[in-house]
């Protein structure tokens, strides 16, 4: 038994996503895209469509503990700016609060010129592919300006940004920004890549100390490891859903109350971290971890990250972390993940393959015999497809809607299920999964279609899939 530190028994974290709302549609994100709200008054992925700023507030003011970390998540939390400025008013005059917000800068801080900041710490994120540094500099500045404190601007490492990476770090930080450098999880319409180049590991291992890469690239196993992370925090979605962090214990925090914190450390009960900083640095005798156990807001891992020093590397420090020194090796490939059932046995009883030589599923769509949206919202499939002829991977899957493409997949990882159902491990890398921005679009019906391509040519419908455009 490992009790919880005394000086945090009266303290909890929170991490709320707020909303699936977001302006932007980065390809490396995997946030579903609302633009509005609909025009039938139906509830969307956002706290306010669900219960009114009143109502979040009496829920805050009910939590028991006297120091509260609330992470406001997203999505673009100010899209809503009405209610979310009369939510901050109402959080910053509960003294026990300290706020971190996640934001894209996209907002006109003017409109919270009477809210007190001093509790406020914010993580901006510079997406290259979706505004040029030229309008994203006077924007975080006039943000900074207005009293906000900018703990750290957010830089996600991915294959489209990676060449403005450098150049875009030091005009940053030549405004006197702290930039962090933050791995791209395999996520959006990166859902199937499982590796990373060279290039990007060098980057990450210039701007990231050991513990920082060695869970978050490496993400060793963690289950069964103690863990204090769920004894001081809980998970919050838009709808009032709560669970303390990790153990799944899911209720309405409006209905039911708050779910029970251990208050000791708990066996982790997944496979691999989720990767969040606060998360991996609550994992108990971590050698790699050299912090106090903390809340650990914002500013505590922007001090963390000037004491390790920026202007050097870490290659020094990962001797001790020998898979770290294999990924700085060029032509270093990430390992697959593989979580599922071994392998039948060769000599297994093997099923009889489909007669088409291109075969496959939608698994995301199972149940579903038409998918309904919005305009320019985002859409996630996933499946698996193989060849009888070539097995797997396939040369990639083609996503059309009316006929004109909108997304060609051509990572695969690994599905053991598959190669498993059928007893040929030539199947094993079939899996896929992407997200999809649809145009704007009026109302009605289209027609999506999902085919899977082999190396020679050969091709096959996965599903015909009508989509219903309503507003």
């Amino acid at each position: 038994m490992r009790p919880l530190p005394e000086h945090l028994l009266n303290s909890v974290r929170l991490s709320w996503h707020l909303t699936s709302w977001c302006n932007y549609s980065c390809e490396y994100c995997g946030v579903l895209i609302y633009h509005k709200r609909a025009k039938d008054g139906k509830p969307q992925a956002h706290a306010f469509d669900h219960y009114s700023v009143e109502q979040w507030l009496a829920a805050f003011a009910a939590f028991p503990q006297e120091q509260i970390y609330l992470k406001i998540t997203g999505g673009e939390p100010f899209l809503d700016r009405a209610n979310l400025r009369e939510l901050l008013k109402g959080l910053t005059a509960m003294k026990r609060f300290t706020m971190r917000i996640d934001t894209n800068g996209t907002w006109d801080p003017a409109y919270f010129a009477d809210l007190d900041k001093s509790r406020i710490l914010l993580n901006i994120s510079f997406h290259p592919n979706e505004i040029d540094m030229a309008s994203f500099l006077p924007r975080v500045r006039a943000i900074r300006q207005a009293g906000f404190n900018i703990a750290m601007v957010n830089f996600v490492l991915a294959p489209e940004n990676m060449e403005q990476c450098e150049r875009s770090i030091a005009a940053l930080e030549h405004e006197g920004f702290f930039v962090n450098v933050g791995s791209m999880m395999f996520s959006g319409v990166y859902g199937s890549k499982t590796d990373r180049s060279a290039r990007e590991v060098e980057i990450l291992d210039h701007y990231n100390p050991p513990i920082d890469m060695h869970y978050r690239l490496i993400n060793p196993p963690t289950k069964g490891k103690l863990c204090y992370h769920p004894a001081i925090s809980y998970y919050m979605l838009y709808d009032g859903s709560i669970e303390t962090y990790c153990l799944g214990n899911w209720q309405n925090l409006f209905r039911d109350g708050l779910p029970a914190l251990p208050r000791e450390a708990v066996p982790c009960p997944k496979e691999k971290c989720d990767g969040c900083v606060e998360m991996y640095r609550s994992i108990v005798d971590e050698p790699l971890n050299t912090t106090p156990l903390s809340l650990y807001p914002l500013n505590e891992y922007v001090n963390e990250i000037h004491v390790h020093g920026r202007s050097q590397t870490w290659k020094h420090k990962l001797r001790k972390v020998p898979v770290l020194n294999r990924m700085l090796k060029p032509g270093f490939v990430m390992p697959a993940e593989d979580n599922s059932p071994p392998l039948l046995p060769p000599n297994a009883i093997k099923p009889a393959l489909p007669t088409e030589p291109v075969f496959g599923k939608v698994e995301s769509l199972i149940g579903s015999s038409y998918v309904e949206a919005r305009s320019r919202d985002r859409l996630a499939f996933s499946g698996w497809a193989a060849s009888r002829e070539h097995g797997a991977p396939l040369k990639e899957i083609q996503i059309t809607l009316e006929a004109k493409s909108m997304r060609v997949v051509r990572d695969f990882y690994t599905r053991p299920d598959i190669a498993a159902h059928f007893g040929r491990s030539e199947f094993a890398k079939s899996g896929w999964r992407t997200m999809v921005d649809l145009p704007a679009l009026t109302n009605g019906e289209y027609q999506i279609k999902v085919m899977a391509i082999a190396p020679d040519g050969g091709s096959a419908c996965l599903q015909d899939i009508p989509l219903r455009i309503v507003d």
